[in-house]
Protein backbone atom coordinates (compact mmCIF):
# COMPACT_ATOMS: atom_id res chain seq x y z
CA UNK A 1 0.00 0.00 0.00
CA UNK A 2 2.84 2.40 0.84
CA UNK A 3 4.53 1.64 -2.51
CA UNK A 4 1.31 2.24 -4.43
CA UNK A 5 0.75 5.53 -2.64
CA UNK A 6 4.33 6.63 -3.32
CA UNK A 7 4.07 5.72 -7.00
CA UNK A 8 0.77 7.56 -7.30
CA UNK A 9 2.29 10.60 -5.64
CA UNK A 10 5.27 10.55 -7.98
CA UNK A 11 3.00 10.28 -11.05
CA UNK A 12 0.85 13.11 -9.75
CA UNK A 13 3.89 15.36 -9.22
CA UNK A 14 5.24 14.60 -12.70
CA UNK A 15 1.81 15.28 -14.19
CA UNK A 16 1.55 18.63 -12.43
CA UNK A 17 5.02 19.63 -13.58
CA UNK A 18 4.14 18.67 -17.16
CA UNK A 19 0.97 20.77 -16.99
CA UNK A 20 2.82 23.73 -15.45
CA UNK A 21 5.39 23.61 -18.27
CA UNK A 22 2.58 23.90 -20.81
CA UNK A 23 2.34 20.23 -21.77
CA UNK A 24 5.48 20.27 -23.92
CA UNK A 25 5.94 17.57 -26.55
CA UNK A 26 8.92 15.30 -26.50
CA UNK A 27 11.03 15.76 -29.64
CA UNK A 28 13.24 13.01 -30.96
CA UNK A 29 16.59 14.37 -32.12
CA UNK A 30 18.34 11.30 -33.41
CA UNK A 31 19.67 8.21 -31.74
CA UNK A 32 20.56 8.16 -28.06
CA UNK A 33 24.13 8.87 -27.15
CA UNK A 34 25.97 7.04 -24.36
CA UNK A 35 25.79 10.17 -22.19
CA UNK A 36 22.01 10.28 -22.66
CA UNK A 37 21.76 6.68 -21.53
CA UNK A 38 23.78 7.40 -18.44
CA UNK A 39 21.60 10.43 -17.67
CA UNK A 40 18.46 8.35 -18.04
CA UNK A 41 19.89 5.70 -15.72
CA UNK A 42 20.77 8.34 -13.11
CA UNK A 43 17.26 9.82 -13.35
CA UNK A 44 15.71 6.38 -12.93
CA UNK A 45 17.91 5.60 -9.95
CA UNK A 46 17.01 8.97 -8.40
CA UNK A 47 13.30 8.28 -8.84
CA UNK A 48 13.69 4.80 -7.36
CA UNK A 49 15.63 6.24 -4.41
CA UNK A 50 12.98 8.89 -3.87
CA UNK A 51 10.19 6.31 -3.93
CA UNK A 52 12.20 4.13 -1.58
CA UNK A 53 12.69 7.07 0.77
CA UNK A 54 8.95 7.75 0.82
CA UNK A 55 8.27 4.09 1.55
CA UNK A 56 10.84 4.13 4.35
CA UNK A 57 9.28 7.24 5.86
CA UNK A 58 5.81 5.71 5.71
CA UNK A 59 7.02 2.49 7.30
CA UNK A 60 8.87 4.41 10.03
CA UNK A 61 5.80 6.53 10.75
CA UNK A 62 3.64 3.43 10.92
CA UNK A 63 6.10 1.73 13.26
CA UNK A 64 6.23 4.81 15.50
CA UNK A 65 2.43 5.05 15.55
CA UNK A 66 2.10 1.40 16.54
CA UNK A 67 4.78 1.82 19.21
CA UNK A 68 2.99 4.84 20.71
CA UNK A 69 -0.35 3.01 20.69
CA UNK A 70 1.24 0.03 22.42
CA UNK A 71 2.82 2.28 25.03
CA UNK A 72 -0.51 4.03 25.62
CA UNK A 73 -2.31 0.72 26.10
CA UNK A 74 0.39 -0.46 28.47
CA UNK A 75 0.17 2.79 30.45
CA UNK A 76 -3.62 2.51 30.70
CA UNK A 77 -3.29 -1.10 31.80
CA UNK A 78 -0.81 -0.06 34.50
CA UNK A 79 -3.15 2.66 35.76
CA UNK A 80 -6.06 0.23 35.86
CA UNK A 81 -3.99 -2.24 37.86
CA UNK A 82 -2.96 0.52 40.27
CA UNK A 83 -6.61 1.49 40.70
CA UNK A 84 -7.56 -2.08 41.55
CA UNK A 85 -4.68 -2.38 43.99
CA UNK A 86 -5.53 0.91 45.75
CA UNK A 87 -9.22 -0.01 45.97
CA UNK A 88 -8.29 -3.40 47.44
CA UNK A 89 -6.11 -1.69 50.04
CA UNK A 90 -8.97 0.63 51.01
CA UNK A 91 -11.05 -2.44 51.75
CA UNK A 92 -8.41 -4.17 53.86
CA UNK A 93 -9.03 -5.09 57.48
CA UNK A 94 -5.83 -3.45 58.77
CA UNK A 95 -6.13 0.31 59.24
CA UNK A 96 -2.52 0.91 58.16
CA UNK A 97 -3.21 -0.79 54.82
CA UNK A 98 -6.38 1.27 54.35
CA UNK A 99 -4.41 4.46 54.97
CA UNK A 100 -1.84 3.36 52.39
CA UNK A 101 -4.68 2.77 49.95
CA UNK A 102 -5.97 6.31 50.53
CA UNK A 103 -2.60 7.80 49.60
CA UNK A 104 -2.30 5.48 46.60
CA UNK A 105 -5.76 6.45 45.32
CA UNK A 106 -5.02 10.16 45.73
CA UNK A 107 -1.72 9.77 43.87
CA UNK A 108 -3.49 7.92 41.10
CA UNK A 109 -6.10 10.69 40.85
CA UNK A 110 -3.26 13.18 40.36
CA UNK A 111 -1.79 11.22 37.46
CA UNK A 112 -4.91 9.79 35.77
CA UNK A 113 -6.66 12.84 34.39
CA UNK A 114 -9.26 10.88 32.39
CA UNK A 115 -10.45 8.99 35.48
CA UNK A 116 -9.65 11.53 38.18
CA UNK A 117 -13.32 11.92 39.09
CA UNK A 118 -13.66 8.16 39.55
CA UNK A 119 -10.71 8.09 41.96
CA UNK A 120 -12.17 11.03 43.90
CA UNK A 121 -15.52 9.25 44.03
CA UNK A 122 -13.85 6.20 45.60
CA UNK A 123 -12.24 8.33 48.32
CA UNK A 124 -15.55 10.07 49.06
CA UNK A 125 -17.31 6.72 48.99
CA UNK A 126 -15.00 5.48 51.72
CA UNK A 127 -16.15 8.35 53.95
CA UNK A 128 -19.78 7.44 53.28
CA UNK A 129 -19.28 3.97 54.74
CA UNK A 130 -20.97 3.42 58.14
CA UNK A 131 -19.08 4.81 61.08
CA UNK A 132 -20.28 5.21 64.67
CA UNK A 133 -20.88 8.82 65.63
CA UNK A 134 -19.92 8.27 69.27
CA UNK A 135 -16.88 6.25 70.43
CA UNK A 136 -17.75 2.87 71.96
CA UNK A 137 -17.17 2.11 75.62
CA UNK A 138 -15.34 -1.18 75.13
CA UNK A 139 -11.54 -0.70 75.05
CA UNK A 140 -10.93 -3.00 72.09
CA UNK A 141 -13.79 -1.52 70.10
CA UNK A 142 -12.63 1.99 71.03
CA UNK A 143 -9.15 1.28 69.67
CA UNK A 144 -10.61 0.02 66.38
CA UNK A 145 -12.90 3.06 66.20
CA UNK A 146 -9.96 5.42 66.72
CA UNK A 147 -7.90 3.70 64.02
CA UNK A 148 -10.76 3.96 61.57
CA UNK A 149 -11.26 7.61 62.50
CA UNK A 150 -7.61 8.33 61.69
CA UNK A 151 -7.99 6.77 58.24
CA UNK A 152 -11.02 8.97 57.58
CA UNK A 153 -9.16 12.08 58.73
CA UNK A 154 -6.36 11.19 56.32
CA UNK A 155 -8.82 10.96 53.41
CA UNK A 156 -10.29 14.35 54.33
CA UNK A 157 -6.82 15.92 54.53
CA UNK A 158 -5.93 14.59 51.09
CA UNK A 159 -9.12 15.98 49.56
CA UNK A 160 -8.83 19.38 51.28
CA UNK A 161 -5.19 19.79 50.22
CA UNK A 162 -6.20 19.47 46.56
CA UNK A 163 -8.88 22.19 46.86
CA UNK A 164 -6.50 24.99 47.82
CA UNK A 165 -4.86 27.37 45.36
CA UNK A 166 -1.42 26.18 44.40
CA UNK A 167 -2.29 22.49 44.64
CA UNK A 168 -0.58 20.55 41.88
CA UNK A 169 -2.68 19.17 40.44
CA UNK A 170 -5.88 20.82 41.62
CA UNK A 171 -9.15 19.00 42.21
CA UNK A 172 -11.16 22.22 42.12
CA UNK A 173 -14.24 21.93 39.94
CA UNK A 174 -14.71 18.20 40.58
CA UNK A 175 -17.70 16.66 42.35
CA UNK A 176 -17.36 15.64 46.00
CA UNK A 177 -20.05 13.45 47.55
CA UNK A 178 -20.05 13.23 51.36
CA UNK A 179 -23.73 12.28 51.58
CA UNK A 180 -24.52 10.74 54.96
CA UNK A 181 -20.91 10.85 56.14
CA UNK A 182 -20.05 11.21 59.81
CA UNK A 183 -17.60 14.10 60.10
CA UNK A 184 -16.06 15.22 63.38
CA UNK A 185 -12.84 16.89 62.28
CA UNK A 186 -11.54 18.29 59.00
CA UNK A 187 -9.62 21.32 57.83
CA UNK A 188 -10.92 22.88 54.61
CA UNK A 189 -9.21 26.16 55.50
CA UNK A 190 -8.55 28.20 52.34
CA UNK A 191 -10.32 25.72 50.05
CA UNK A 192 -11.88 27.07 46.88
CA UNK A 193 -15.17 25.62 45.70
CA UNK A 194 -15.20 26.82 42.11
CA UNK A 195 -17.46 24.29 40.42
CA UNK A 196 -19.02 20.88 40.59
CA UNK A 197 -21.47 19.56 43.17
CA UNK A 198 -20.19 19.37 46.75
CA UNK A 199 -22.65 17.24 48.73
CA UNK A 200 -22.83 17.23 52.53
CA UNK A 201 -26.45 16.06 52.29
CA UNK A 202 -27.56 14.29 55.50
CA UNK A 203 -24.01 14.48 56.84
CA UNK A 204 -23.58 14.47 60.61
CA UNK A 205 -21.17 17.02 62.07
CA UNK A 206 -20.30 15.76 65.53
CA UNK A 207 -17.04 17.10 66.91
CA UNK A 208 -15.77 16.39 70.41
CA UNK A 209 -13.47 18.45 72.58
CA UNK A 210 -11.14 20.48 70.39
CA UNK A 211 -12.20 18.63 67.21
CA UNK A 212 -13.52 21.06 64.61
CA UNK A 213 -14.77 21.31 61.05
CA UNK A 214 -12.98 24.33 59.62
CA UNK A 215 -13.98 26.21 56.46
CA UNK A 216 -12.11 29.40 57.40
CA UNK A 217 -11.16 31.63 54.42
CA UNK A 218 -12.94 29.20 52.09
CA UNK A 219 -14.28 30.67 48.86
CA UNK A 220 -17.68 29.55 47.60
CA UNK A 221 -17.59 31.15 44.17
CA UNK A 222 -19.72 31.23 41.03
CA UNK A 223 -20.32 27.86 39.42
CA UNK A 224 -20.21 25.88 42.64
CA UNK A 225 -23.13 24.12 44.27
CA UNK A 226 -22.51 23.18 47.89
CA UNK A 227 -25.30 21.30 49.68
CA UNK A 228 -25.58 21.07 53.46
CA UNK A 229 -29.20 20.04 52.89
CA UNK A 230 -30.66 17.93 55.71
CA UNK A 231 -27.27 17.90 57.44
CA UNK A 232 -27.21 17.77 61.23
CA UNK A 233 -24.88 20.04 63.17
CA UNK A 234 -24.89 18.04 66.38
CA UNK A 235 -21.84 19.02 68.44
CA UNK A 236 -18.38 20.49 68.29
CA UNK A 237 -17.48 23.65 66.36
CA UNK A 238 -18.05 24.23 62.64
CA UNK A 239 -16.32 27.39 61.44
CA UNK A 240 -16.92 29.46 58.32
CA UNK A 241 -14.90 32.40 59.67
CA UNK A 242 -13.83 34.89 56.97
CA UNK A 243 -15.32 32.62 54.33
CA UNK A 244 -16.46 34.31 51.14
CA UNK A 245 -19.82 33.49 49.60
CA UNK A 246 -19.32 35.23 46.27
CA UNK A 247 -21.54 33.23 43.96
CA UNK A 248 -23.02 29.86 43.25
CA UNK A 249 -25.37 28.03 45.54
CA UNK A 250 -24.62 27.11 49.16
CA UNK A 251 -27.73 25.65 50.75
CA UNK A 252 -28.54 24.78 54.36
CA UNK A 253 -32.21 24.06 53.64
CA UNK A 254 -33.66 21.43 55.92
CA UNK A 255 -30.49 21.36 58.02
CA UNK A 256 -30.81 20.75 61.75
CA UNK A 257 -28.80 22.82 64.19
CA UNK A 258 -29.27 20.74 67.33
CA UNK A 259 -26.09 21.59 69.22
CA UNK A 260 -22.54 22.77 68.99
CA UNK A 261 -21.28 26.08 67.65
CA UNK A 262 -21.52 27.22 64.02
CA UNK A 263 -19.52 30.38 63.32
CA UNK A 264 -19.79 32.69 60.32
CA UNK A 265 -17.64 35.38 61.94
CA UNK A 266 -16.34 38.03 59.51
CA UNK A 267 -17.78 36.01 56.63
CA UNK A 268 -18.66 37.89 53.45
CA UNK A 269 -22.00 37.23 51.78
CA UNK A 270 -21.39 39.09 48.53
CA UNK A 271 -23.15 37.02 45.87
CA UNK A 272 -25.07 33.90 45.06
CA UNK A 273 -27.73 32.26 47.20
CA UNK A 274 -27.50 30.86 50.72
CA UNK A 275 -30.93 29.44 51.64
CA UNK A 276 -31.84 28.19 55.11
CA UNK A 277 -35.46 27.34 54.27
CA UNK A 278 -36.86 24.58 56.42
CA UNK A 279 -33.83 24.59 58.68
CA UNK A 280 -34.42 23.75 62.33
CA UNK A 281 -32.71 25.68 65.11
CA UNK A 282 -33.33 23.74 68.30
CA UNK A 283 -30.01 24.01 70.11
CA UNK A 284 -26.48 25.30 69.96
CA UNK A 285 -25.47 28.67 68.57
CA UNK A 286 -24.99 30.18 65.10
CA UNK A 287 -22.86 33.34 65.22
CA UNK A 288 -22.61 35.92 62.40
CA UNK A 289 -20.45 38.45 64.30
CA UNK A 290 -18.60 40.77 61.92
CA UNK A 291 -20.24 39.25 58.84
CA UNK A 292 -21.12 41.47 55.89
CA UNK A 293 -24.31 41.02 53.88
CA UNK A 294 -23.76 43.03 50.70
CA UNK A 295 -25.14 40.95 47.87
CA UNK A 296 -26.01 37.34 48.65
CA UNK A 297 -29.61 36.21 48.90
CA UNK A 298 -29.71 34.67 52.37
CA UNK A 299 -33.19 33.28 52.97
CA UNK A 300 -34.65 31.89 56.21
CA UNK A 301 -38.21 32.37 54.97
CA UNK A 302 -40.42 30.19 52.86
CA UNK A 303 -39.82 29.74 49.15
CA UNK A 304 -42.31 29.10 46.39
CA UNK A 305 -41.23 26.64 43.74
CA UNK A 306 -43.61 27.13 40.80
CA UNK A 307 -41.82 24.48 38.73
CA UNK A 308 -42.93 21.74 41.15
CA UNK A 309 -45.96 23.59 42.60
CA UNK A 310 -44.80 23.44 46.19
CA UNK A 311 -43.77 25.73 49.00
CA UNK A 312 -40.66 25.18 51.11
CA UNK A 313 -41.47 26.13 54.73
CA UNK A 314 -39.49 28.79 56.59
CA UNK A 315 -36.82 28.00 59.14
CA UNK A 316 -38.15 26.76 62.46
CA UNK A 317 -36.87 28.30 65.71
CA UNK A 318 -37.52 26.24 68.82
CA UNK A 319 -34.30 26.84 70.73
CA UNK A 320 -30.67 27.71 70.35
CA UNK A 321 -29.28 31.08 69.27
CA UNK A 322 -29.06 32.68 65.83
CA UNK A 323 -27.02 35.84 66.37
CA UNK A 324 -26.94 38.71 63.84
CA UNK A 325 -26.60 41.40 66.51
CA UNK A 326 -22.95 42.23 65.74
CA UNK A 327 -22.81 42.08 61.95
CA UNK A 328 -20.53 44.56 60.20
CA UNK A 329 -22.73 45.32 57.20
CA UNK A 330 -26.46 44.66 56.95
CA UNK A 331 -27.19 46.48 53.65
CA UNK A 332 -28.57 43.32 52.05
CA UNK A 333 -30.08 41.53 55.08
CA UNK A 334 -31.37 37.96 55.13
CA UNK A 335 -35.02 37.24 54.46
CA UNK A 336 -37.18 35.83 57.23
CA UNK A 337 -40.78 36.46 56.18
CA UNK A 338 -41.84 36.56 59.84
CA UNK A 339 -43.86 39.12 61.78
CA UNK A 340 -42.99 37.98 65.28
CA UNK A 341 -39.46 37.65 66.61
CA UNK A 342 -38.82 33.95 67.29
CA UNK A 343 -36.95 32.88 70.42
CA UNK A 344 -33.18 32.86 70.08
CA UNK A 345 -33.00 35.18 67.05
CA UNK A 346 -30.92 38.30 67.63
CA UNK A 347 -30.93 41.15 65.12
CA UNK A 348 -28.76 44.29 64.90
CA UNK A 349 -29.85 47.30 66.91
CA UNK A 350 -32.74 49.06 65.20
CA UNK A 351 -33.63 46.17 62.90
CA UNK A 352 -37.16 44.78 63.15
CA UNK A 353 -38.20 41.31 62.09
CA UNK A 354 -41.11 42.82 60.18
CA UNK A 355 -38.64 44.80 58.05
CA UNK A 356 -37.00 41.60 56.76
CA UNK A 357 -39.42 40.26 54.10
Amino acid sequence: MALVVAAAAAIAVLGLLWLMLGTPRVRVSGSLKPGDTYDAIKIALTVVAGVGGVVALVVAYRRQHLSEATDAREYDRTLTERFGSAAEQLGATQSAVRMTGAYAMARLADEWLQERQMCIDVLCGYLRMPHAVDPPGNDEALAAWQREREVRLTVLRLIAAHLRDGAAPSWQGHDLDFTGAVLDEADFRGARFTGGDILFVKAIFAGRGSAQMVFDEADFSAGSSVYFRLAEFRSGTIRFNRATFSGGWVTFDGARFTGGQVDFRDASFAGGEVPFEGAEFSGGSVDFSGATFTGSTVNFGQRHLPSVYTVVPPAHFSGGTLDFSRVADFTHPPRFGLHVMPPGLRLPSGAEISDLP
